[in-house]
């Protein structure tokens, strides 16, 4: 019989597996228990923070035994900050939890047979700086009950801590491309030379709520949005300060975005422009792509690359200028344009919920001289279904019935009504990434239960030090 495990008892456990959210994972007496910061073959006295009736979760006391994938961590916050789960793991060995984590969703979840079907992890060379886009909330440090640091402020820039809504204070991040470093540094010192206040979401007061950068890895072009609990039209202090600032340290685009609304929404629909064009332009192979700050891009360029190539070659998309391509989550642009770019297609039909997404696709499109791309605003679930149907379809196209679909979905995963369209349509071939194994996996489940079959899946390591994986499969009639 299982001995009931209990709340603030301590306990020898050994780790056998990790999971996505960075927890290692063992049994004590057949009870399912999860461990923050546990690497498999860990033996570790721990220290029960939480208890439900089919699992726990530890905290690490002592490191009895390590286990061989152990290191020391590079970063000082690691074992406070929320943004990283595996700085203490050697690199190598993260890639190989992350293919067990995509064969045991696939196995587990998705009924899929492994037969060789998982791929090893397609890593990067230097799995450091890799970041183009970060985002660091603003807080009182009364509130956050933390001291004086030596610049003597009265606010915090950091990330969250794990699972929580503390701050960690944080003035560099290594997986964060550098760019942000000095960013953070003239903010502070702004705030500090104006007495801007931080937002307080209890009491909904303060001003300065998040700092956002992004980077474009090829131009070196850098934005920054600093989100204020304030009405669009109300400006900040001395704003051509601010500019001047920002600008000399590298900023070509700062805006400001007011979001008054309570919860944990980062941006708000109002942005100002103070300085710049308001946007960014990356490039991913030949493509260029323009970004706006409320515009999906994938956060990791150099993995992107690879990951689309990925996709690219799974599509097998035959240069008879018949294709008809659709990219059910197309962004910014996305693998919709790499692969408009790369193979003379019929057509290419990009889907996105975001309209400041599609109005950046369509100038990506023109930006790259595409024109056999289009795109559509609305809900993948709601326009498709439409789209395959030629009594409703109202593109130029006398057929929307794509052959091939590229599904790129957020964390969720697809709505039921999108997978059972592509099955009645009987797509012929369907590329789905996905950075969720878990989710990719009932995904497909429902896509192989409709006739489809799992050829392969490719897993790209998009976020080093952390447990997320992005995955591309391909999937055939």
């Amino acid at each position: 019989m299982t001995k009931k495990i209990r709340k603030n008892t301590q306990h020898i456990i050994e780790i056998t597996a990790v999971t996505t959210k960075g927890f290692g994972i063992g049994h004590i007496d057949g009870f399912l228990i999860f461990v923050d910061g546990g690497l498999p073959d860990d033996q570790l006295q721990i220290h029960i923070v939480k208890v439900k009736a089919r699992y726990g979760y530890g905290k690490i006391i002592d490191i009895i035994k390590p286990s061989p994938s152990r290191i020391k961590s590079p970063c000082a916050v690691s074992d406070k900050c929320g943004g990283c789960q595996w700085e203490h793991c050697e690199y190598n060995a993260q890639l190989k939890f992350k293919k067990q984590i995509v064969i045991d969703a696939l196995e587990k979840i998705g009924g899929i047979t492994q037969n060789g079907i998982v791929q090893d992890v397609i890593g990067m060379a230097t799995p450091q700086r890799y970041r183009n886009k970060s985002i660091f909330p603003v807080v009182s440090k009364e509130n956050e009950n933390i001291s004086d640091s030596l610049m003597c402020t009265s606010f915090v820039i950091g990330m969250y801590a794990a699972r929580s809504h503390r701050i960690v204070e944080v003035a560099d991040c290594n997986i964060q491309h550098s760019a942000h470093v000095p960013i953070l540094a003239k903010v502070s010192e702004y705030m500090q030379q104006n007495k801007i206040t931080p937002y307080n979401e209890t009491t909904h007061t303060g001003i300065m709520r998040h700092i956002m950068i992004r980077v474009g890895f090829s131009t070196n072009e850098i934005m920054v949005v600093l989100v204020t609990n304030m009405q669009k039209q109300k400006l900040l202090p001395h704003e051509e300060t601010l500019i001047e600032m920002l600008s000399s340290v590298g900023a070509t685009t700062v805006l400001v975005n007011s979001n008054q609304a309570k919860g944990n929404v980062i941006l708000g629909e109002d942005f100002r422009l103070l300085s710049g064009s308001g946007y960014i332009h990356d490039n991913i192979g030949s493509v260029v792509y323009q970004i706006s700050p409320p515009s999906f891009f994938q956060v990791n360029p150099i993995q992107t690359k690879m990951l689309y190539d990925i996709a690219l070659k799974q599509a097998n998309i035959e240069e008879n200028g018949e294709e008809i391509v659709l990219d059910a989550h197309v962004g910014a642009g996305g693998v919709a344009l790499y692969v408009a770019k790369n193979k003379k297609i019929k057509q290419v039909i990009g889907v996105d919920i975001v309209q400041a997404a599609i109005d950046d696709a369509k100038k990506n499109a023109a930006l790259n001289g595409i024109e056999n791309a289009q795109f559509i605003c609305g809900a993948a679930e709601e326009i498709i279904p439409k789209l395959v149907s030629t009594n409703e379809c109202d593109l130029p196209l006398k057929t929307c019935t794509p052959n091939i679909v590229f599904l790129d979905p957020p964390r969720k995963g697809c709505e039921t009504i999108l997978l059972n369209t592509l099955i009645e349509a009987k797509i012929k071939r369907i590329i789905y990434i996905s950075c969720d194994p878990a989710t990719l996996a009932r995904d497909i489940k429902k896509l192989t239960d409709g006739g489809y079959k799992l050829i392969v899946a490719q897993p790209v390591d998009m976020f080093p030090m952390t447990g997320k994986v992005e995955v591309s499969c391909l999937l055939e009639i």
